[in-house]
């Protein structure tokens, strides 16, 4: 029986970084002490001059080596963890894109409309999206996926729709999923000649007189550098969905998240942005999450991700709140969830029957939830009123053999009796995406904002700098995060490549 199921941070974070992120986790605390502030050694002094400095090795900073480096620039990427490759080395690669030579292979014919109006549809769930930087990041879609595999990538032939993300056949799949990607893409930047600085961490973006940034401070383990860019700064830092005190900090809803995200995912270009005066937006806006079910038990699932199983969200009344049956993309459910959770200080319980799906899981690995064959004996064994939560269970039933609409709007089709044996283990909610972040063009270059000139115009380019991936507001959607990363990260290694040296 759980004795205690307060959201304490030891209760709650603890035994789930273990049990979720493991020996990745280890490796990336590794190098990711705070680091302190540049030294001051005046304006015209450097430890080293390259034309673009990288700040991040994700698959939007990789990405933008690979390409600057390319055109000729020298490059280099600064990686404040012991290895490259931030959340996209722990992704699962899965990439929706359009009129690939894989989907043409296929003979699937899908428009760059159709990825567009995915990207913006839904805006309830993931809030307004920048329409030109959408649009762009949709029609280049296919070419990133193509790009990736002509520069060695390996994918899985198949292109088809992907539970939980989309209807549409766009979702291609990297063989050996992020980690082998972002080996591809090291090892291209590397042979096009970046260089790649890892357990050095940026601590400021500096600029001149002019306001151009012209260069980095960094700290290392060899002590503080000030690294000169004469073409410009690529910021591709990631997300703060490491922090628990960043997220925290932005969103009070947020404070019992576990942080999901690597543990170098700590906001640090954020604040840098706001250092300098970058436009950034819908920072303090709830995470995308993941509800996770038997974290303490190790015997996690991904509520509505790969494994669907199909039971009940109770509270601790033993009573229902939301429709459970909620598409993992669709934020709504675990916001739900989070809510319920903060409202009532403790944990909402998944509560499940025997079903097929649940067979086929047993089938392949063991469910060590509370288990038993009566609803209030597993009810009471997660901290429950084994009475309420019969009720609540006899309502649904009733609900399903009579085909009277849910309480919640479940769909028909999940309108499945619940029947012994029963499950039943807590839910936490871990961090996956953070939202908010620098505001860019559709030339990755990052804006401030200013006050309105003739044309109406409330933005500008902040000279020399670019910035790319999830530091950046969230502009794509389910399915898409890292695809679109690299796609921005490789306009942003282009373009700052043209840049004409500061003087």
């Amino acid at each position: 029986m759980l004795e205690d199921r307060k959201l304490t941070r030891r209760g709650f974070v603890g035994a789930a970084l273990v049990g979720s992120m493991g020996v990745a986790a280890s490796s990336f605390l590794a190098g990711c002490s705070a680091p302190e502030a540049a030294s001051d050694k005046g304006a015209e002094s450097w430890d080293e001059e390259v034309d673009v400095v990288v700040i991040g090795s994700g698959g939007a900073g990789l990405a933008a080596a690979v390409e600057a480096a390319n055109a000729g620039a020298s490059v280099i990427v600064l990686e404040k963890t012991n290895i490259v490759g931030g959340d996209s080395t722990l992704c699962d690669g899965i990439l929706g894109g359009w009129g690939t030579k894989l989907a043409k292979a296929q003979g699937i014919d899908v428009s760059a409309d159709e990825v567009y109006d995915w990207f913006m549809g839904h805006p309830d769930w993931y809030g307004p999206k920048d329409p030109e930087v959408a649009r762009v990041l949709a029609d280049k879609s296919g070419e990133t996926i193509d790009w990736l595999q002509e520069i060695g990538v390996p994918f899985v032939e198949e292109v088809a729709p992907r539970f939980g993300y989309t209807e549409l056949p766009v979702i291609h799949q990297v063989d050996g999923k992020g980690a082998e990607m972002i080996r591809v893409l090291k090892e291209n930047a590397e042979t096009a000649g970046a260089t790649i600085e890892t357990e050095t961490a940026a601590t400021k973006l500096l600029a001149n007189d002019e306001g151009r940034i012209i260069g980095v401070a960094a700290s290392s383990k060899k002590g503080d550098v000030r690294i000169k860019a004469n073409k410009g700064v690529v910021m591709a830092t990631g997300s703060y969905a490491g922090s628990p005190a960043m997220l925290a900090q932005l969103n009070a809803e947020s404070a019992h998240l576990l942080p999901g995200s690597n543990p170098g995912a700590t906001g640090d270009g954020l604040a840098m942005a706001m250092d300098i005066g970058a436009y950034t937006a819908r920072a303090s806006e709830l995470p995308l999450m993941s509800s996770l079910a038997g974290v303490e038990s190790g015997s996690i699932v991904n509520w509505n991700y790969y494994e669907r199983l199909h039971g009940l969200w109770l509270d601790a009344n033993g009573e229902r709140f939301f429709n459970e049956e909620t598409n993992y993309e669709n934020p709504n459910g675990h916001r739900a969830i989070v809510r319920k959770q903060n409202e009532q200080g403790t944990q909402v319980i998944a509560f499940i029957g025997t079903t097929p799906e649940l067979e086929a899981v047993l089938a392949v690995r063991p469910i060590e939830w509370a288990t038993g064959e009566t609803v209030e004996e597993v009810a009471e064994a997660v901290g429950l009123d084994g009475a309420k939560v019969k009720a609540t269970v006899e309502r649904f039933n009733s609900l399903c053999e009579t085909g009277e609409a849910d309480d919640f709007g479940r769909p028909a089709e999940f309108m499945v009796p619940l029947t012994g044996p029963f499950y039943a283990a807590p839910i936490s909610v871990s961090t996956s995406v953070t939202m908010g972040g620098f505001r860019t063009n559709t030339e990755a270059q990052a804006l401030k904002l200013m006050a309105p000139t003739k044309d109406g115009s409330l933005t500008s380019p902040i000279p020399g700098l670019y910035a790319a991936g999830v530091v950046c507001e969230w502009n794509c959607a389910a399915g898409a995060t890292v695809l679109c990363a690299v796609t921005l990260g490789r306009i942003a290694g282009q373009n700052v490549a043209k840049e004409t040296p500061a003087a």
